[in-house]
């Protein structure tokens, strides 16, 4: 074994945005049916995978070890050890980090990593009920947002979070807006050119087989930006056009080392060259982004120039605005396929979706390095640097 780490295929469902497509269809299955989407397109066979680690973040009421949950469902051997991976928004890349750490040290030879989320499916929970209570309101929280979306050591949404990075930053509303349109064109065009037909498995639902992602607006124009209202600030700058919509899906890779995927004749997708994990004050967890792509390019002896494609989560348009100022990234490389503004972030899946969609543009295009990663609540952020083989 080489050490070396290797991306051998990757499988996504659609994103279905929040009580859209995927609204019937439960976390643990969208997980299942992204794991078994992957091992239907590899001759590796199931008992070959040492190691499955998934990510999922919204996990009130989803029973118990979710991760293992779609393991069993899946058509994985039962015997297939599992982790589930809880880190916020980083939960589906962490857990890709996590198989890679676990083939460098010699412990697996096959993993399979990402993640899967329902948003729609969140339940409502009625805290501080478990003794009663005598007379009085009784007050549901959303599990969506106090699970991922709240920040809980400042007891405060992440979106009021970024509006004080829009402060420090300058990022005016109209950048923001300009970020958002183009999401919403590059998604589109990607979708109508067939670039995610490759990379995307069907998922069965009531209302029939879905097998193209939801969510982009390309008849948007800047005008019906302008006119939405703000969502956390009378006087803010972001808006239900400028951040990522909630949504629904999942996406994972299948890892391995290099000589081991070799002697059995695979042809790898990509090379998982590195990863890095930084964490910030809990109210900088946009400017984290900035460091740990920093960071990650420094130790690799690479500046931003080198890389071709950033898929960087579009959490709210504001985070990807700042970073691409920061580093001097040119609009045209950062989601060169549109972002989570116009897809959606599913939160613990995104990760693994992303990941997916990354290690297939370098399979399929003339593009040689990519960074792939996302902030993550409470301050953090996670990103890792594919290669073409």
């Amino acid at each position: 074994m080489t050490g070396e780490i290797v991306v051998v295929d990757g499988a996504r469902t659609p994103h279905g945005t929040l009580l859209g497509s995927l609204a019937d269809v439960e976390a643990v299955e969208l997980g299942r049916t992204a794991l078994d989407g992957l091992l239907e397109r590899t001759v590796v066979s199931g008992a070959e995978i040492d190691w499955v680690a998934l990510g999922n973040a919204i996990q009130a009421g989803i029973g118990q070890v979710p991760g293992r949950q779609a393991v069993v469902e899946s058509d994985l051997p039962n015997e297939t050890p599992t982790t589930t991976v809880n880190e916020a928004s980083g939960s589906g890349l962490r857990a890709i980090a996590l198989a890679a750490d676990r083939i460098a040290a010699g412990r697996a030879e096959f993993a399979v990593a990402g993640g899967f989320e329902s948003m729609t499916n969140a339940p409502w929970i009625l805290p501080d009920y478990r003794t009663g209570r005598r007379h009085g309101d009784a007050t549901l929280k959303d599990s969506m947002i106090m699970d991922s979306l709240w920040d809980v050591n400042l007891d405060v949404h992440m979106g009021e979070i970024t509006e004080r990075l829009v402060d420090r930053e300058g990022v005016s509303r109209d950048a923001q807006d300009e970020y958002a349109l183009e999401s919403h064109r590059l998604a589109a065009e990607a979708i109508e050119s067939g670039a995610f037909d490759d990379e995307i498995v069907p998922v069965e639902t009531g209302g029939g087989t879905i097998d193209i992602d939801e969510g982009p607006r390309p008849d948007s124009t800047l005008a019906d930006l302008a006119e939405l209202p703000t969502s956390f600030r009378e006087d803010g700058t972001i808006t239900p056009g400028n951040a990522s919509k909630l949504s629904d899906g999942a996406g994972a890779v299948l890892l391995a080392d290099a000589d081991v995927a070799a002697d059995h004749g695979l042809e790898p997708m990509a090379r998982l060259a590195d990863y890095e994990l930084v964490y910030r004050e809990p109210d900088e967890f946009n400017e984290a982004v900035g460091d740990v792509v920093a960071s990650l390019l420094e130790r690799n002896g690479l500046e931003a120039d080198d890389v071709d494609a950033f898929w960087i989560n579009e959490a709210f348009a504001a985070q990807s605005v700042y970073v691409m100022d920061r580093l001097g990234v040119p609009r045209e490389r950062m989601n060169p396929r549109g972002g989570a503004v116009a897809f959606g972030h599913p939160i613990g899946a995104s990760g693994g979706m992303l990941a997916t969609s990354l290690a297939y543009q370098l399979r399929d295009e003339d593009v040689e390095r990519g960074l792939v990663g996302m902030s993550v609540g409470g301050g953090g952020a996670i990103m890792a640097l594919l290669e073409r083989l």
